[in-house]
């Protein structure tokens, strides 16, 4: 659970005890008194293998639906999330719905769709034996560090080249994360499962200043060539983890081995939730 959006854990003890009064086993990840204030029934989640859940309940928003699915990563365990924030394109349960939700999800009566992931491998021309390795739901970021000048970054598809940008950065997108950083920058949306990768350029000086869509199957490699000023990047994974990468650097990017698995009782379609986002 989310501390900040749900205060006092008053869901969270609403979620914990339906589920426990229906006799199911139930742990939570602790992020201060929730286990002390939901009683000895109660594990651990960081204590127990994450093979072994069935299925994670996140109280949150949309970024805290993105930790729970770092925090499972390669488990296959189905995620689905009740919305105590703003109106969220993953947390479709509201809190309203917590009770009725829960007992479609003991009777079965949920999907689960496959979302795409995408993962990111980072090489140095000074360090070419050391790789560093990132997973995301929404997306990648390369972007000028923001007291330096533009960043001249070559991008190739599946090797071959495609062009030449001199911008603030790029976007490397998920479907799933079409809506957004991606969508704040003037890209596309996508459906959630839809199987294609998004690169949208950020302030680009070159010719190609629109987002490029393309197939999941693609591999994208970026080569941080020079900066009109200062001599470093900032790459982030998710808007959460971030490395600095200099010139003489090599990213390449692609579909993940692994997968968001977000359980759905079908109470909102993804497209009811983009007009709700949209409308004036």
């Amino acid at each position: 659970p989310n501390g900040s959006r749900d205060i006092g854990f008053s869901c969270t003890r609403r979620v914990i005890a339906f589920l426990l009064s229906h006799g199911i086993q139930t742990a939570a990840y602790d992020p201060g008194k929730v286990l002390t204030t939901s009683g000895s029934q109660v594990k651990n989640a960081d204590l127990l293998p994450k093979e072994d859940f069935d299925l994670a309940i996140v109280l949150g928003g949309d970024g805290t639906m993105i930790q729970c699915v770092h925090y499972l990563l390669g488990a296959e365990v189905p995620i689905i999330g009740i919305n105590l924030g703003t109106l969220g394109y993953m947390t479709e349960i509201e809190s309203h719905e917590l009770e009725s939700s829960l007992s479609e999800i003991l009777a079965g009566r949920f999907k689960v769709e496959q979302r795409m992931m995408l993962e990111a491998v980072i090489k140095s021309d000074k360090e070419p034996d050391l790789e560093q390795h990132f997973y995301a739901v929404n997306d990648f970021v390369i972007h000028r560090d923001l007291s330096d000048g533009l960043l001249t970054v070559q991008s190739y598809i599946d090797r071959e080249f495609l062009a030449e940008f001199r911008a603030d950065g790029l976007i490397v997108s998920s479907p799933c994360g079409s809506t957004a950083y991606n969508f704040s920058a003037g890209g596309p949306i996508l459906n959630p499962v839809a199987d294609n990768i998004i690169l949208t350029p950020l302030a680009s000086h070159a010719m190609l200043d629109r987002s490029v869509v393309l197939r999941g199957s693609d591999e994208l490699s970026f080569y941080i060539g020079s900066f009109t000023r200062g001599d470093k990047a900032a790459f982030s994974a998710d808007g959460s983890q971030t490395v600095y990468v200099g010139a003489g650097t090599w990213i390449y990017i692609k579909k993940s081995k692994y997968v968001f698995q977000m359980a759905k009782v079908g109470k909102r379609s993804f497209y009811e939730i983009v007009q709700k986002k949209i409308r004036p």
